[in-house]
């Protein structure tokens, strides 16, 4: 019985150190769903004036990978530079399926100047300018 138990420890303790994931592995994430609801999302979030551009369709395309990795890395060091600044565990924050939460207490502000600058810079790497 008592080797039973042991072993059974064992296996809580192997699959916690399984299931934890470092900050990076967290941080990526974030980025990798950022990024795909940012492309899902490229169609009618871009202005009118990059669709209509007269860019080739495989430079658009280009273009709106280009914006959907920037914006989603900026998500990513926005919620890593919030959770150093608030010493908040990203693991208290982000779950396993890349969504996260934002304390309530007004501290998030940090966050949305940080993002706000970072998505600004991705959106004039396509040569768009924020609505």
């Amino acid at each position: 019985m008592r080797k039973l138990s042991l072993i059974g420890c064992i296996i809580l303790l192997v699959a916690q150190f399984t299931y934890a994931q470092s900050d990076e592995e967290v941080l990526e994430t974030v980025r990798a769903n950022a990024t795909k609801i940012f492309l899902e999302q490229a169609s009618w979030t871009l202005p009118d004036s990059f669709h209509d551009s007269g860019l080739a369709p495989s430079d658009k395309e280009r273009l709106i990978e280009k914006w959907a990795n920037a914006s989603g890395a900026c998500l990513a060091d926005a919620l890593a530079e919030y959770a150093t600044t608030t010493d908040t565990p990203l693991s208290d924050m982000v779950n396993e399926d890349g969504s996260f939460g934002l304390k309530g207490d007004g501290s998030s502000s940090e966050f949305q100047v940080f993002l706000d600058s970072c998505i600004e810079r991705a959106w004039a790497d396509v040569g768009a300018s924020l609505p």
